[in-house]
């Protein structure tokens, strides 16, 4: 699969002066905290705790989703990483429609390039295609979560939170916070990471500082939300946009 051509894009100005800008500009995405009453529109994060929080975490809208078609019987296991060698002075959507709906995640290359390549090469394999988010937490049944916080984690194909690609590669330092709509990397050893991530459903800002922040949710919040263990990701699409401003 080919990356697609630009598509048109909105941009949403980024600054470092306050937290308060943060706030706003999560509210701004959201629709508002009366819309979804989530913990994340209350946060009191400071950016001068958090080096590029305002940047990773208020990026450019993704735009509509393309379309796109599911890859008959992907890989579950390669030998070796893709090799995939990101453009530069350009950015990446991604598109990850599920049982559920499509929720548009923006990739920041920038902030965190080994995990976007990743997972950007996995996706132009299939490799996501027909897995599933195979445990959301908070659990009130099953398993005990692997975080302490509302997440949803897919790319595993085993379903059982050790499996992977059949290969790693080295983690990039954590920028910005398990807010809502955050999009991270998982592993059992988070200094490597393979195919596994996890989406925050609600503001998990309390999860160790660990994992690998590779992008942000700028669309699809109702399916969001309505993620369960078993949602199906049909397919991810990743789409060129236009670079961050």
């Amino acid at each position: 699969m080919k990356l697609r051509k630009a598509l048109p894009y909105v941009r949403q100005r980024t600054s470092l002066h306050h937290s308060a800008y943060v706030r706003s500009r999560t509210v701004g995405v959201l629709g508002g905290c009366a819309v979804l009453a989530l913990a994340a529109c209350n946060s009191n994060t400071s950016t001068t705790a958090t080096p590029g929080l305002v940047t990773i975490q208020t990026a450019v809208t993704c735009p509509a989703p393309p379309a796109h078609t599911a890859v008959t019987n992907p890989p579950r296991h390669l030998a070796a990483a893709p090799r995939l060698t990101l453009a530069r002075n350009i950015g990446y959507c991604a598109y990850i429609d599920t049982s559920a709906g499509v929720i548009s995640v923006r990739l920041r290359p920038e902030y965190a390039p080994h995990a976007v390549t990743e997972f950007i090469a996995l996706a132009q394999h299939g490799f996501y295609d027909g897995l599933s988010f195979y445990q959301v937490c908070p659990a009130t049944t099953g398993a005990a979560c692997a975080l302490p916080a509302p997440v949803a984690i897919a790319g595993d194909p085993t379903s059982t939170g050790t499996g992977g690609p059949g290969f790693t590669v080295a983690s990039d330092p954590v920028v910005g916070n398990y807010l809502f709509g955050s999009v991270a990397m998982y592993s059992n050893d988070p200094a490597r990471i393979g195919s596994q991530f996890f989406i925050s459903t609600g503001d998990s800002s309390g999860v160790a500082r660990k994992y690998d922040i590779f992008g942000q949710v700028t669309a699809g919040f109702p399916a969001l939300t309505a993620l369960h263990k078993g949602t199906t990701i049909t397919w991810i699409a990743i789409a060129i946009t236009a670079p961050e401003p």
